[in-house]
């Protein structure tokens, strides 16, 4: 039983060790904002519906007899949809965000003004790793690689890959 507890007092010291760096590593890092230029392919559903009404009328035997019918069913499918557009990206400043294309957004979704929380950010020297909370069912993945500037992302609502420009913090507007 000893040995129980003290496993599970080392496993519980390096999981909050662990914990500990990642928020260090985080906060180490300066805010970065990043806007990446690209594109994607969209996963929509389409529905279709179809109707079918029919009627009849006769007789059995010597009673006459009548009736009328109505039925609906519908018809799901997928398709996918080519977009390009602009994904907006801010680290290291306390408010980790995503802005996603709106081709990729589901109809019931989180976020503000546009704009996703990321959670699970992970930084090295060449690497940025998160997924953006889109919804409780909808979490894509963001790679971010430091080395070459480029994003990709990829979720249930479909992928985008894009190149990214770094905008200073302290820019002001151009207009």
């Amino acid at each position: 039983m000893k040995q129980f507890y003290a496993a599970t007092v080392a496993l519980t010291i390096c999981v909050s060790a662990m914990a500990e760096a990642f928020a260090l590593q985080a906060s180490s890092q300066v805010p970065l904002e990043l806007t990446c230029m690209g594109g994607g392919v969209a996963n929509k559903i389409n529905v279709t519906t179809i109707n079918s009404n029919s009627s009849a009328s006769g007789s059995v035997g010597t009673v006459p007899v009548s009736g009328y019918g109505n039925s609906f069913s519908n018809v799901y499918s997928s398709r996918q949809q080519g977009f390009d557009s602009q994904v907006d990206v801010r680290l290291f400043a306390g408010d980790d965000r995503i802005r996603m294309p709106r081709t990729m957004l589901p109809a019931i979704r989180g976020g503000k003004d546009g704009w996703f929380k990321l959670k699970n950010v992970v930084a090295s020297e060449r690497t940025i790793t998160a997924s953006a909370a889109v919804n409780a069912f909808n979490n894509p993945k963001i790679y971010i690689d430091r080395t070459t500037g480029t994003i990709s992302i990829s979720g249930k609502a479909g992928d985008f890959s894009g190149q990214c420009t770094r905008a200073p913090t302290e820019a002001k507007p151009q207009f």
